[in-house]
């Protein structure tokens, strides 16, 4: 498709030609120029009115989403009004369920509307579809003033005078062949029924006043474009300029892909005698190769990121300062802001040329996950990401029941962490819910909330924190318990210290070092753990019985000194307990705080697990 160019306005045709020299992807042709803007930093004194406006051609990616939110602060900032409107004339490419989603994506991300096709205002309907009467009245108000005509040619006439022209070096525009049938046969022919189009009369170049790139004329005249197309429907730009106008846009921010065709706007409120709006293109986004975002990059699609378990405010955020900032040198905490303070630091300071996504979406994520947590709590985060930890749960529950019981429970690859769903166990028991109706085992709703709020603070998207976690969702796999203490726990230096209480008047006595395997600490840990009543089963009481216990192991390790001409070897004790009771509860596996693990899972299944990991242990002869 490099040579593929599609020529907008009379032509409307694709052609292969040579790459232009003139025209690169995403840089306009045309010249700018700097004029005198306002301050970045202010606003409109009066009330700006705007509007989104996408084509339910696609779904909403984070580019459409930066243009509402740019629109929708503007009109919060002045205290105007933000509208949507629904841009739907082009028939052939309409997604059928692209408009419900629309309404469903912005209203996830936090986005409201004062007017629009759901809401209804004063100055619907607001989908182009419903308005169609509205276009031909414009357009045939500007054929009686001349300054609109019929085109009667067909695509095969276009696709001939545009071989001819190319053939003879010439422009590929339109040449006016239509333009010279007198009025009241072009009239006639189409009362006839003749299939035609509407073109817009433009003999000069329009000059845009633009808020980001300042003055702005293509290098050659506009040429006779299309307004209304063959099957009765208006194109963008007719429609486009029909509907700002009629609802009253006082400011228009988009794409800047969208420069090239704003001189064709200026032309038509010139030839209506409209006020135009003030118009600021933001830069493009681009992908680390320089290259504009599709699907095909990945993470366009707003539902990707709702799918991630990312929070509304995150996005919101993140795609604010994809083209703004809050000034030079501003960064870190300060750009974290929820949407009343987005709107409160707004202004038009928008960044020139194109934008390269970044990740600073991690850093906002967990920047949001912690204010929302301290401002309401755990739930409030639980509540927005439940839905994704649950399908990233079933993902792995799926792929896990379809690997054979000889991988999960057999001898593990070198790694046993590099296909994770094929080392899980069964679903552990306190995370079950009732069996669903084809008996396979369903992860209850309400433990998944109680895990996610024991370990919110480590909450970054849904993915990583159900492969944090996974051992307190599904069993450990007797294989993964093998390797972690074969592999990771290896020490041969394990000692209990057990310090005696001192009497007054007695010196102080050398702590009791008794030397343990891995086994034995093992049962001491189970027999200590049974001796809590099932009733009894909470953190606290957790923490009291086995904390001196845990605190009391160590491993021997040898410590270097550089002492200059040589090094001094001496051996320390380094804390092991933790270690062993990680080994326990999750082979090891990162995860939440042990104690409120031990508590989250319960008695019966902590109790199983120590149970299995002293077999483990006494069969590797740990």
């Amino acid at each position: 498709m490099k040579g593929l160019y599609i020529v907008r306005g009379p032509l409307c045709r694709p052609f292969l030609a040579l790459p232009s020299r003139a025209f690169n992807r995403h840089k306009f042709s045309g010249r700018t120029r700097t004029v005198d803007k306002p301050n970045p930093s202010s606003l409109p004194i009066t009330p700006a009115r705007t509007r989104f406006a996408p084509s339910p051609t696609g779904y909403v990616h984070i580019g459409s989403l930066r243009t509402a939110l740019y629109n929708f602060l503007l009109a919060k900032a002045t205290g105007g009004q933000f509208l949507l409107r629904i841009e739907d004339t082009d028939r052939l490419r309409i997604v059928s369920d692209a408009e419900k989603r629309l309404y469903e994506d912005l209203k996830w991300a936090g986005l409201s509307w004062d007017e629009g096709p759901d809401v209804g205002g004063r100055y619907g309907p607001y989908r182009q579809s419903d308005r169609l009467e509205l276009y031909t009245k414009y357009a045939d108000q500007l054929i009686g003033e001349g300054r609109a005509y019929r085109c009667f040619c067909t695509p095969e006439d276009l696709d001939h005078m545009r071989s001819i022209s190319i053939q003879e070096g010439g422009p590929t525009t339109y040449n006016r062949t239509c333009s010279h049938i007198p009025p009241d046969v072009s009239a006639r022919r189409a009362a006839n029924g003749e299939q035609h189009c509407v073109r817009f009369k433009c003999d000069h170049r329009p000059l845009v006043n633009d808020l980001v790139y300042g003055r702005y004329t293509k290098p050659e005249p506009e040429d006779d474009f299309i307004i209304i197309k063959r099957d009765g429907y208006p194109t963008y730009h007719f429609a486009n300029v029909v509907d700002d106008h009629l609802m009253e846009i006082t400011h228009v921010i988009r794409g800047a892909e969208w420069l090239v065709s704003t001189p064709r706007h200026i032309a038509l409120y010139e030839a209506f005698g409209w006020q135009t709006p003030q118009f600021a293109h933001v830069g493009l986004l681009v992908n680390q190769e320089k290259q504009k975002l599709s699907k095909r990059h990945g993470d366009v699609d707003i539902a990707s990121w709702r799918d991630r378990g990312i929070l509304p405010i995150t996005l919101l955020n993140y795609v604010m300062l994809l083209g703004w900032s809050l000034g030079k040198g501003v960064k870190g905490q300060q750009e974290v802001m929820d949407l009343d303070e987005m709107i409160s630091k707004f202004n038009l300071g928008f960044t020139k040329g194109d934008i390269t996504v970044n990740t600073k979406h991690e850093f906002l994520q967990k920047a949001h996950v912690k204010r929302l947590v301290q401002s309401t709590g755990p739930q409030s985060v639980s509540n927005l990401v439940i839905p994704a930890v649950e399908a990233r749960v079933r993902k792995y529950e799926e792929q896990r029941m379809a690997h054979s019981p000889s991988r999960a429970e057999g001898t593990p690859t070198s790694d046993p962490i590099t296909d994770p769903a094929a080392e899980f166990g069964p679903v552990t028991s306190p995370a079950r819910s009732q069996p669903s109706e084809n008996g396979e085992a369903v992860v209850s709703t309400e433990y998944l909330r109680k895990l996610l709020e024991a370990d919110i603070q480590n909450y970054r998207d849904a993915e990583t924190f159900v492969l944090r976690n996974r051992y307190l969702i599904w069993e450990v796999p007797d294989a993964v318990y093998h390797y972690s203490i074969t592999h990771e726990a290896t020490t041969p230096e394990i000692f209990t210290i057990l310090q005696e209480p001192v009497l007054p008047g007695e010196e102080e006595a050398s702590p009791e070092r008794t030397r343990c395997s891995v086994s034995k600490l093992t049962a001491t840990l189970r027999d200590l753990l049974q001796s809590i009543p099932d009733a009894e089963w909470t953190a606290d009481n957790i923490d009291r019985v086995v904390k001196p216990f845990l605190k009391s192991v160590v491993r021997v390790s040898t410590k270097r000194t550089d002492e200059g001409d040589g090094y001094r070897e001496e051996s320390v004790d380094e804390p092991w307990g933790y270690h062993l009771l990680r080994w326990v509860v999750t082979a090891l596996r990162p995860g939440p705080a042990l104690i409120p693990s031990l508590a989250l899972l319960g008695r019966e299944e902590s109790l199983r697990r120590v149970e299995k990991a002293y077999e483990i242990a006494k069969k590797a002869r740990r």
